[in-house]
C-alpha cells in the first residue's frame, strides 16, 4: 500500500455496509488486485503510533517494496460497525490520520449540534499529539496528527432533512452551519492550522466534488 499503513481501521454505524466493507477485503487480499503504485512508499517523520504513515524503505532504490515483504491486509486493515458519536468505547491507540468523508450531515440530522462537536472533540483526543522533530537540515518542526474532513453543504442538510422525525426536529435546531466547522475546530476544539487540499475531484460522482480540508493537531 502506498503509505505502508501499520494499521487501518475502518468504523461505520450500519453493520451491511461493515459486512460488505469485509467481503470486499476479503475478494481483494485473494485476488490481490491492489493499484500498482500502492507498492511506493516516501520518507516520513518516525512514529510509534498504530497508524497509517509514511516510512522509508531502503531495501529499494525506487522506493518499491519487494513482494516478499507486502503485508497482509488482513493484519494491517480491520472494520468495526459503532455508533462513533455514542460509544463508550475506550480507544486506546492514538492515530496518525483520521478521515471522515461524506458523514457530518448525517451526525449532525440525527444527533444535533451536540454530535457534531462531540465527534470533532473524540478525533481530536484520538489524534497523535504533537512532537518534535530534527530534520536532517537540523530544523526543528512540530508534528501532530491529522483529521480529513468533507463536510456537506447546508443545501445538502435541507435536502435530507425529512428523512426522519429525529432529523426533521435536529434540521430546526441546528445553530452550528458547516461553514463555522473550521472556527470551531480551530477555536474551540483544538486544532494549531487548516487548509483546504482540493475544492473539487474531477471525475466524481455529481453531488460528490466537495472540498477536502485537512486538519492539524
Amino acid at each position: 500500500m502506498k503509505f505502508v499503513c501499520r494499521s487501518i481501521l475502518g468504523v461505520d454505524i450500519d453493520k451491511g455496509l461493515i459486512e460488505t466493507a469485509n467481503w470486499n477485503l476479503r475478494r481483494i487480499s485473494r485476488t490481490g488486485k491492489v493499484a500498482p503504485e500502492s507498492a511506493k512508499v516516501h520518507n516520513s517523520s518516525d512514529s510509534t503510533t498504530q497508524s497509517c504513515r509514511e516510512e522509508v524503505v531502503s531495501e529499494m532504490p525506487n522506493g518499491d517494496i519487494p513482494k516478499h515483504e507486502q503485508p497482509d491486509l488482513f493484519e494491517i486493515v480491520s472494520f468495526r460497525s459503532e455508533n462513533f458519536v455514542q460509544s463508550t468505547h475506550r480507544y486506546t491507540e492514538q492515530y496518525d490520520t483520521i478521515m471522515c468523508l461524506s458523514v457530518t450531515k448525517w451526525i449532525h440530522l440525527n444527533w444535533g449540534d451536540d454530535g457534531i462537536i462531540t465527534l470533532f472533540v473524540k478525533i481530536w483526543s484520538l489524534l497523535r499529539p504533537v512532537s518534535i522533530s530534527l530534520l536532517l537540515s537540523l530544523n526543528w518542526i512540530s508534528v501532530g496528527g491529522i483529521f480529513i474532513m468533507e463536510p456537506q453543504p447546508w443545501t445538502s442538510y435541507r435536502k435530507n432533512r425529512l428523512v426522519s422525525e429525529v432529523a426533521k426536529e435536529n434540521f430546526n435546531d441546528i445553530c452550528i452551519y458547516p461553514e463555522k466547522f473550521r472556527e470551531i475546530l480551530l477555536d474551540k476544539v483544538g486544532f494549531r492550522s487548516a487548509e483546504v487540499i482540493t475544492n473539487r475531484l474531477v471525475g466524481s460522482v455529481a453531488g460528490f466534488d466537495r472540498p477536502i480540508e485537512v486538519y492539524h493537531k
